[in-house]
């Protein structure tokens, strides 16, 4: 199972995260339908999938993949989830 979180960056370095989609790993038809409609989620300009199975485990990967050590800020508006920033 593959969460693909969807989202926009901010002039400002915020990643907000705008929705969030559970993925079967070999559908690639989903996963190019939500490319294509990510505008449809606030107007988001952003995808990403993660090999998690719930929300909040996407958010801490994609936090500690784009967000920690750079000058940026993620935000989840979908679930309020705030990753660990240790």
């Amino acid at each position: 199972m593959l969460t693909a979180l969807i989202g926009r960056w901010d002039t400002d370095g915020t990643l907000t995260i705008t929705g969030s989609e559970q993925l079967d790993e070999e559908d690639q038809a989903a996963l190019d339908f939500l490319v294509e409609r990510a505008a449809d989620y606030d107007g988001a300009d952003w995808v990403c999938t993660f090999p998690a199975n719930r929300h909040t485990e996407a958010v801490q990967l994609a936090y500690e993949q784009f967000i920690r050590g750079e000058d940026a800020e993620l935000v989840d508006d979908v679930w309020g989830h705030t990753p660990t920033t240790w």
